[in-house]
């Protein structure tokens, strides 16, 4: 899974919980927002 290696090994410094998203902060400003959309897990990174 390519898409999150910008993730791997950084710290989680925040986790952010609204109505069918957590949204993640991790170091060097790197965010994953994960949703639930129409009953499947749906995920995206900033910046991939």
């Amino acid at each position: 899974m390519a898409k999150f290696d910008g993730i791997v090994g950084k710290a989680l410094l925040t986790v952010t919980e609204k109505e069918n998203e957590l949204t993640l902060v991790f170091a060097d400003n790197r965010y994953l927002f994960v949703t639930l959309d129409d009953g499947k897990i749906k995920s995206n990174s900033v910046p991939e």
